[in-house]
């Protein structure tokens, strides 16, 4: 017969044996790690959004210009679609403004005039002394008499938009001119010293 002792060791090992059973059975076999929706900060700061790192990736680095002012001047109107003597670039939306202003200017010209017209604008965007775009040329104060209250008609037509892209592609038959006037309603006593070049209709061109 087994002793008082040897019977309490046997129930505590039958007791400790089943609640082992019983705990295996009860206890889930796979348990999955908690899931965090955001990344926890690191030793150095916060972690930084992934839009907000792609965005800055992404980003580039503005480049510093080297070219001179009167080597080139770019519309910053809309993508430049022409180039003019290496030195203008001119855009499609440029072009419709510039073809307005001969409009408003030229309408009674001879075609040759409205060439000569859309020349000087665009001798003036080449030059260092005036804007170096188009529009900004064109809405200068005082340019244009057409635009003293400021605002531009919106009429073009054929002529005007092809002497416009006649000038653009390069036709001046103004030399070179910065200016133009007419003689007969002209008031200004600078605009008669400078250095005229042609006579085109009822307008003169100078420099």
């Amino acid at each position: 017969m087994m002793t008082r002792e040897a019977r309490l060791r046997f129930f505590f090992f039958m007791n400790s044996f089943g609640l082992l059973l019983l705990c295996l059975l009860v206890t889930p076999t796979s348990a999955t790690a908690p899931h965090f929706s955001q990344a926890l900060p690191t030793a150095l700061g916060p972690t930084m959004p992934k839009d907000q790192a792609a965005k800055k990736k992404a980003k580039p680095a503005t480049p510093v210009s080297t070219e001179k002012r009167d080597s080139i001047s770019v519309s910053r109107d809309n993508r430049p679609k022409v180039i003019r003597n290496g030195k203008v670039k001119v855009s499609e939306r440029d072009m419709e403004l510039l073809a307005r202003l001969v409009y408003a200017e030229g309408r009674g010209e001879p075609y040759e005039g409205q060439v000569a017209i859309a020349a000087v604008v665009l001798n003036r965007v080449a030059s260092s002394g005036f804007p170096n775009t188009v529009r900004e040329v064109i809405y200068a104060p005082n340019a244009f008499s057409p635009l003293n209250d400021g605002h531009l008609s919106r009429e073009s037509n054929d002529s005007t938009r092809k002497a416009v892209q006649e000038a653009v592609d390069g036709k001046d038959p103004t030399k070179g001119s910065l200016y133009f006037f007419n003689p007969n309603t002209a008031t200004s006593r600078w605009i008669w010293s400078r250095e005229q070049t042609v006579v085109i209709g009822n307008h003169r061109f100078a420099r």
